[in-house]
């Protein structure tokens, strides 16, 4: 069962388990794919949790920490309202969801792709929202977060946090994306010296293979425990 509503101009798919107790895992996506994770989580075994995903964002503004020029290509600028995003996130969506659910759950785990997947390890920085964070094939290369990321402290100490990537996404004549490998295990170290259970985790291909699949790893391991 799916429930699905429009909130502040982004589609938010809620999916609720039959375990009321279950954690809620909140994903931002560039095209809802709620059916397939869960199937994909399913098939791999992965614990019960409740779903929420939402789609039809401002891509590049919403999820970006800080304004930025064209990186990939000629004509993508980077808006910098991820902490705008994140407030209306905090005070709209997040309340419209757990809503339907009727809970207030007890774990709450934020997840992306890509620029998403930035999205979800700045969240730590500016919210204390989330338990666990789920980096998957994230923009880890943007501007300046390597030294942010290094530099600043989590407002609320994650449990685990997954990081992984395509083991092609850095072979690239592009020389900001080709730091993208370095930068995230050099990220998922520092978690591991701050006390922060952490993973890195390679996978085959580009940037664009296999993302619920991707997705659906990071989660079976966050869930484990």
């Amino acid at each position: 069962m799916i429930i699905k509503q429009i909130i502040a101009d982004r589609q938010v798919g809620v999916y609720p388990s039959d375990d009321s107790d279950a954690p809620v895992i909140y994903i931002n996506e560039y095209n809802e794919s709620g059916e397939e994770l869960l199937q994909l989580c399913n098939d791999q075994g992965v614990l019960k949790f409740h779903l929420v995903t939402v789609s039809d964002l401002d891509w590049n503004n919403d999820l970006s920490p800080w304004p930025c020029g064209p990186v990939v290509m000629k004509d993508q600028k980077f808006g910098g309202r991820a902490e705008e995003y994140m407030k209306i996130f905090g005070s709209k969506i997040m309340p419209y969801a757990e809503g339907e659910l009727g809970i207030v759950p007890s774990r709450r785990i934020l997840a992306g792709y890509s620029m998403a997947g930035l999205f979800a390890l700045y969240a730590g920085f500016i919210s204390d929202r989330f338990d666990d964070l789920v980096c998957v094939s994230g923009s880890v290369w943007f501007p300046g977060f390597r030294d942010f990321f290094i530099d600043n402290e989590f407002r609320k100490k994650p449990r685990k946090i997954y990081f992984s990537l395509g083991d092609k996404e850095s072979k690239t004549r592009n020389p900001v994306l080709q730091t993208t490998d370095a930068v995230m295990r050099e990220l998922s170290d520092d978690c591991t010296g701050r006390g922060i259970k952490s993973l890195f985790e390679l996978n085959p291909g580009n940037h664009f293979k296999d993302y619920a699949f991707r997705m659906a790893k990071g989660i079976e391991w966050i869930m484990r425990s």
